[in-house]
This record gives structure tokens, C-alpha cells and sequence, in this order.
């Protein structure tokens, strides 16, 4: 079985952690697979800090098939060349409509389940309208795949409700942590009386995030506990419109000095940044999976965060949860936790269960293996053959639309 593995949409945030984990296990482990890669430019950079020598079969290209026509008819002639029996976009739209047989991974919160909490961070009317036109279109790009792959039951359902996509044609691979968070994992020590407790934010820069709001949350920390030391770390580009606006907001409020912005973190070194810092802080108002959950979870960080549905499918007990976009209820939130040792610890120790029940980078990766030999046993009529030429029977892991649910 011949299969194209396509990053090309991406450029930033998580889903680059699950690209370099998924190549890196295809590398390590090809599974009697032919691999072939067509990969974005920062993907493959990302890659070269994991393995340095040449990756076998890549084609990289420089812009998004998102915003190039151009790259659109470079992928499709990189196909025909290939001759892939599937293709597999590890998070897309592709934009692209291929030949072959299409599995993609689909993430976009926007589209499967993007309610008035989401929809109250835009302004309106102009990006409420461009926002809800994108989600269309991208919908339309689903509806054109094969087969989708989502990370959590929650956001399964959200698809099928929302893009009409029957739930068979919906698998559930639970994403997780690369694999060089658990080689590197601990737990995170309650912080020493006096020390300057590090509370990090990493985030890529969408406004659903809501990492604006930070401002705030100093603000309301000083106010609660003025004798303890913090600052909260962000990981903007310098000429980022949201750190500006954060800026902006903490001068207003006299927090400046509260706000450590360190800049965009490579893949690789993000166990190091997470070392550093004491609390994960997410004021997001809208996911399907974060992998900073399971990041701060293996390098034992505990993780206050909005109380949404679907954070609690992902976070469960291993969190501390806040209404969104309350300010003062999330310094209520980070307070008990620096107040509280004992809390602080029953909260990394149900981040350490949590994690336990995710499937680790190979696991996932054999999931994602076998959902793809569903689609090819559903698309060609066959199993595919295995090393040696004999066929492989796999239980149908996507058969009746998932696999085992794990977040």
C-alpha cells in the first residue's frame, strides 16, 4: 500500500506537534507502508531539529494550498507522479480535490462546533460573517473527503451534525503528546514561598483564544494576592496584532511588567519552556483538542482553563476551570492553586492519570494506520497486502465510525 502523508496546510499551531509525531513515527516504524510526503515548509523544518538527515520521498512546498492556486496544481501533479493508493492530509482542508482515495484530519472548531461564546471574541458584523462564510467552505472541503479523522467523540458528533457527513465516515484517533514530552515528563513541585511562579500561556495567536484577556487576569491577581511574585509567559511573534493588543491592555492596567512574551517555541523545545513554568493557563473559548493539555500534563503542570464541554472532554479532573472570559473567577482559580499545595498536587496527579488513559505517539500512530487500511479496504475491495505479499487482516477500527474513545 502506497500512501501520500500531506502537510502542506500547515503552518502553525498544535497540529504541527502532530505532524512531527506522526513522520517521526513513520520513520521509525513504516508499518510495510510506502510513505511518500508532501510537506509544508515549516513542517519540514520542524522536522530537521527530530532528524537531521534527508526524509526519504518529500516534496516541500513553500505556501499554503490554502492561498496558492499555484501549490493546489503542484500538489495534484505531486500525486499523479505518486500514484498513492490513499492520501492522507494529517489536519487540513487540503483544498484539493485528489484522485486517490482522501482520508483527512479535521480540527477546525469553527466548523464543528463554534457557539456564541466563540462568536462573542469577533467583531461584528464583518468577521462574524467572513468567520461563518470560511466555516462553510471548509465544510464543503470535508463533505468532499472520504473519510474524516477527529480527535475526541465530542467533536465526531459536531461533524456529523454540522457538515451532514454520516458518523461511519468519521473516525476518532485521540491526539496526545509527542513523544519527547514523556520522555522528558515530571512533576512540577509546588512553588517555594517567595519564588516567582511562571504561569505560561502557549498559544498560537487566534482570537479565540482569548490571550488578551491576561491583562485582566494580572490585574485581578494583584489585587487578590499582592504579596505573590508572577508573570505570565506568552509565546507571540514580536509584530503579532494580539500581543499588541495585550500590550495595550496591560499598560492601561499597570501589569506590564506581568507579561514575559518569549516568542514563537520550535516543537522540540517545547518540554524546556514547560520546565520552566509553573501553571498552564489557557483562557481559550473554543478547541477541539489542545495539545497543550497533555503537554503540561506529562511535564506536570497544573492546567486552569475555561469551563466549556468540550475542555472537559478533554481535561477532565485535571483541571481547574473558570467561566469564559471571567477574569476575576480565573485569578479566584490560580490563587487556590499557589494557596494550596495539597490541591496542587491531587492537580498533577490527575494531569499524570488523565495523560494515562491518551494513547502515547505510537499508539496513536497505529490507530491512525489502521483507520487508513479501513478506508483502503472499503475503497479497493481488499486488504492491503502486507510485507511479503500476503494480505493483513486488521480489526476494523473505523468500521462502525471510531475508535475507542480515549479523551
Amino acid at each position: 500500500m502506497k500512501i501520500l502523508l500531506n502537510t502542506t496546510p500547515l503552518n502553525s499551531g498544535g497540529a504541527l506537534q502532530v505532524a512531527t509525531s506522526f513522520i517521526r513515527e513513520v520513520l521509525r516504524d513504516p508499518q510495510g507502508i510506502d510513505w511518500r510526503f508532501a510537506t509544508s515548509r515549516i513542517v519540514h523544518e520542524q522536522m530537521r531539529r527530530f532528524h537531521p538527515a534527508p526524509i526519504p520521498h518529500e516534496e516541500v512546498f513553500e505556501d499554503s494550498p490554502a492561498t496558492s492556486s499555484q501549490v493546489r496544481r503542484a500538489l495534484m501533479a505531486h500525486e499523479a507522479r505518486v500514484r498513492p493508493d490513499l492520501v492522507f492530509t494529517i489536519c487540513g482542508p487540503a483544498y484539493v480535490q485528489f484522485a486517490a482515495p482522501h482520508l483527512l484530519g479535521a480540527g477546525n472548531p469553527w466548523v464543528a462546533h463554534a457557539d456564541i461564546h466563540a462568536y462573542r471574541v469577533l467583531s461584528f458584523p464583518r468577521e462574524w460573517i467572513t468567520t461563518f462564510l470560511r466555516a462553510i467552505y471548509r465544510a464543503y472541503w470535508y463533505r468532499r473527503c472520504d473519510m474524516l479523522v477527529v480527535q475526541t467523540e465530542y467533536v465526531r458528533q459536531g461533524y456529523h451534525r454540522r457538515v451532514g457527513l454520516p458518523l461511519d465516515r468519521i473516525a476518532v484517533v485521540s491526539n496526545t503528546c509527542g513523544k519527547h514530552y514523556l520522555d522528558k515528563g515530571g512533576l512540577r513541585p509546588f512553588p517555594a514561598r517567595g519564588s516567582r511562579v511562571r504561569i505560561l500561556c502557549f498559544s498560537a495567536p487566534y482570537k479565540h483564544k482569548r490571550i488578551e484577556i491576561i491583562a485582566q487576569v494580572a490585574k485581578e491577581l494583584e489585587a487578590r494576592r499582592p504579596q505573590i511574585d508572577f508573570e505570565f509567559v506568552t509565546t507571540l511573534k514580536d509584530d503579532e496584532p494580539l500581543l499588541a493588543e495585550l500590550n495595550r491592555r496591560a499598560k492601561a492596567l499597570a501589569v506590564e511588567s506581568r507579561i514575559n512574551n518569549i516568542g514563537p517555541v520550535a516543537v522540540a523545545d517545547g518540554p524546556e519552556l514547560y520546565r520552566t513554568c509553573d501553571i498552564c493557563f489557557l483562557p481559550t473559548v473554543l478547541e477541539c483538542f489542545s495539545a497543550t493539555y497533555p503537554e503540561a500534563m506529562a511535564m506536570g503542570l497544573p492546567i486552569v482553563t475555561s469551563n466549556l464541554g468540550f475542555l472537559r472532554d478533554v481535561c477532565r479532573e485535571a483541571a481547574l476551570y473558570f467561566p469564559p472570559d471571567d477574569a476575576a473567577a480565573a485569578a479566584v482559580r490560580i490563587v487556590e492553586l499557589v494557596d494550596d499545595e495539597a490541591l496542587w498536587n491531587r492537580q498533577v496527579l490527575a494531569g499524570k492519570h488523565v495523560l494515562s488513559t491518551l494513547p502515547d505517539s505510537s499508539s496513536k500512530y497505529l490507530e491512525f494506520v489502521e483507520v487508513l487500511r479501513t478506508l483502503y479496504r472499503r475503497t479497493h475491495g481488499q486488504p492491503p497486502a502486507a510485507p511479503g505479499g500476503r494480505p493483513r487482516l486488521h480489526r476494523a477500527t473505523a468500521e462502525h465510525g471510531a475508535a475507542p474513545e480515549r479523551a
